[in-house]
């Protein structure tokens, strides 16, 4: 009997998901050609919608290969396919095509890219159940896609500032194409993986928000210190960023503020807004005590070149300035009032921590950031730094920043106390 066209899709599905991570397949082209052709799947309903038919065995096995660090294999393309399973459920991340490149070309009509999103609760909610499985799921899986934001952002203005540079120059057509695709491209994966960071944390925001967890508070921190890093690239007042972005070079295209800063928002406002208040205030605090906040950045958003004075109602935006509020078409009035509470908050959350905070001399400063309090000492060599700094150090590296020493395990310490709360650093 002939197989139904449902049919063949499911068939088809099956096959990739069982085999585009399958280790027994050494030929790199194969592999390639599996893993795209699963990326494709998840952009268009009716495959979509195979795929979801499959066995549940397989699909939370397909899923599980995608929650896999993403050191061990080509992992910007997983992170498509993540991303393509919620696009359309993130905060302003409705559309097919970006705000300032709306006029599509007909040929551009069947492209996977530029279909309409077509979200899947069911694959979002397997992904839910595995990283709330065993205590080394979520974190594996979230630092590998931090350090692959990390890596991917710094690329980017490592490269917007040898493009700026070569379009300062008299003879402007230096610019290698081929640098314009990889800058755009490390661009674009900036973006998705703040998409699947809001993803993640929008379906289980205990990974980062319950200290019970002890990998929560350093992942929350690992993240605050991107986001706010991003933040300030693009956000800086006549910034390298902007300067790009006006260029408009040909295979720089994608390069704008929406698509960055929305997804950034997206990560803040369910840090900052849902949830129950004691997850709001650990998110707050963690985000104030990073030493590169910005309330400026925050403002921003709402095209405001300064925070207003805590109470003060909402100057109009200046046209020329960015401002969520030009998107009515791509950010709903609801999104658009939680932006505005979480700035109301930000606002009166800095206010009070700084009338709060004491002034602390040099010497009880980190000697690595100069930002926080001495809290940590290391073992068995003494060297001391804030737990933010050590803690970040160890997920790479057992040596002391200072002497070399392996360090054994790091105590907590105060001035003029005994340390106590031994931490092994192992």
């Amino acid at each position: 009997a002939e197989c139904s066209y449902e049919e063949t899709l499911t068939r088809l599905a099956a096959i990739l998901a069982k085999h585009f991570a399958d280790t027994r397949i050494v030929g790199t082209d194969i592999r390639d050609s599996l893993m795209q052709a699963l990326a494709s799947y998840v952009c268009y309903p009716h495959s979509l919608r195979a795929v979801e038919r499959i066995p549940e065995e397989q699909r939370v096995a397909m899923v599980r290969s995608l929650l896999a660090p993403y050191e061990q294999r080509p992992w910007a393309q997983t992170n498509w396919i993540l991303v393509r399973l919620w696009r359309g459920c993130g905060f302003g991340y409705r559309y097919t095509r970006l705000p300032h490149l709306l006029k599509t070309k007909p040929e551009d009509a069947s492209l996977p890219s530029l279909q309409k999103p077509c979200p899947s609760t069911l694959l979002q909610q397997h992904m839910a159940d595995l990283l709330r499985q065993g205590p080394d799921v979520a974190p594996s899986f979230l630092n590998s896609v931090l350090n692959q934001l990390n890596w991917a952002f710094s690329e980017f203005i490592g490269m917007i500032q040898e493009i700026q540079q070569a379009a300062e120059r008299l003879e402007r057509n230096f610019v290698d194409s081929r640098q314009l695709k990889v800058c755009a491209t490390c661009f674009d994966l900036s973006v998705s993986l703040l998409r699947v960071l809001e993803m993640t944390i929008t379906l289980v925001p205990e990974i980062f928000l319950d200290w019970a967890r002890p990998t929560s508070e350093m992942l929350l921190r690992r993240l605050a210190q991107l986001l706010n890093q991003v933040l300030n690239r693009v956000t800086a007042e006549r910034n390298l960023f902007d300067r790009v972005v006006t260029l408009r070079l040909p295979g720089l295209e994608s390069v704008d503020h929406y698509p960055i800063l929305v997804a950034v928002t997206g990560i803040l406002v369910r840090l900052l807004v849902h949830g129950p208040s004691s997850e709001t205030e650990r998110a707050t605090s963690v985000l104030l005590a990073d030493p590169c906040f910005q309330l400026r950045s925050i403002s921003y958003l709402l095209g405001q070149p300064e925070p207003p004075a805590p109470g003060a109602a909402l100057p109009a935006p200046d046209r020329k300035r960015f401002s969520l509020q030009s998107y009515a078409d791509y950010i709903s009035a609801e999104e658009l009032a939680q932006v505005e509470q979480m700035l109301a908050h930000l606002t009166s959350a800095s206010a009070q921590a700084a009338a709060a905070s004491l002034p602390t001399s040099e010497e009880d400063l980190c000697p690595i950031c100069y930002a926080h309090p001495i809290s940590a000492v290391f073992q068995p060599c003494g060297h001391k730094s804030c737990k933010a700094c050590i803690d970040q150090h160890l997920m790479n590296n057992k040596d002391c920043f200072f002497c070399k020493a392996t360090i054994v395990s790091v105590e907590d310490w105060e001035k003029g106390a005994s340390a106590s709360a031994t931490s092994s650093a192992a």
